[in-house]
């Protein structure tokens, strides 16, 4: 799948935007997140905690769960905004792969606050990935 520049921007620029909106009292660890679906549409989350913390959202599956409550069941690329790294963690991949379409082509915006934009693959980040094929699920028919 093809990513551009202008998509890459148009992720950047929305993940930025919901970071301002994250809720992080706890870790004072603002991100945002925004997936580009077929369609070219972005959808966009931020991560919310609670005190708890197994209870929290991270931004990446805030994003997936806009788009998915949008009615889009397929992704082409997936942003993240934040410090440290934004390559997403185990749970979130595993989100952001149910809405790949088994395609390790799908394209990861590394965009942390404190270091450069890298774009990467969801091959590169979960080379052995277990998702919806596994069990011969076609998430679009759900």
């Amino acid at each position: 799948m093809t990513v551009t520049d202008a998509d890459v921007a148009r992720l950047v620029d929305a993940a930025t935007a919901a970071r301002t909106h994250a809720y992080a009292p706890y870790s004072v660890h603002h991100v945002g997140a925004s997936v580009l679906t077929l369609d070219g549409s972005v959808f966009a989350g931020a991560n919310m905690e609670t005190v708890t913390l197994q209870a929290s959202v991270h931004a990446e599956r805030s994003a997936v769960v806009a788009m998915a409550n949008a009615g889009h069941r397929r992704l082409r690329a997936v942003c993240v905004v934040g410090p440290y790294s934004g390559i997403p963690c185990s749970e979130c991949r595993q989100t952001v792969w149910e809405f790949c379409g088994a395609d390790p082509d799908v394209v990861v915006v590394s965009a942390p606050t404190d270091g450069p934009l890298e774009l990467l693959t969801m091959g590169a980040i979960a080379p052995f990935p277990y998702g919806p094929e596994t069990k011969g699920i076609d998430p679009t028919q759900h």
